[in-house]
């Protein structure tokens, strides 16, 4: 019960080191494993915690500690950078697909720990509406 109260509590606080222990943190918080969903867009939706979201930094000089970004990948192939809790994805054909979300610090260096998620997910077309 206490955890539960302790998630509940911290979700809405991305900056709370109570989140995996002050280490940056992602969870994939939509698509869920097992979903299917339309691909045109394909919506991505992730909580990310202990690690403030920026547009990457081509030159490490200028790369502020505990700031990055969010990669995501479909198959193993890259698919979005952003630095916002979601990306629409556009034109992602019908199939089955590996949705990895991964933060990666402004420079685009590994975030260490590692921190990522993933769901195995299905696109279909026919649930994108008229």
């Amino acid at each position: 019960m206490i955890t539960l109260l302790l998630v509940a509590c911290t979700a809405g606080n991305p900056d709370s080191n109570l989140v995996n222990g002050g280490d940056p943190y992602i969870e994939l918080l939509s698509p869920v494993e097992g979903a299917t969903v339309c691909g045109t867009p394909l919506l991505v939706e992730v909580f990310v915690a202990n690690l403030t979201l920026v547009e990457p930094v081509e030159d490490v000089d200028f790369a502020e500690s505990g700031t990055g970004h969010v990669d995501i990948s479909l198959n193993g192939q890259d698919a979005a950078m952003v630095w916002e809790d979601h990306a629409d994805i556009s034109d992602v054909s019908d199939g089955e697909y590996q949705l990895k979300v991964e933060l990666s610090n402004a420079d685009h260096t590994a975030v260490e720990p590692y921190a990522g998620d993933l769901a195995y997910i299905t696109v279909s077309a026919a649930l994108c509406g008229g």
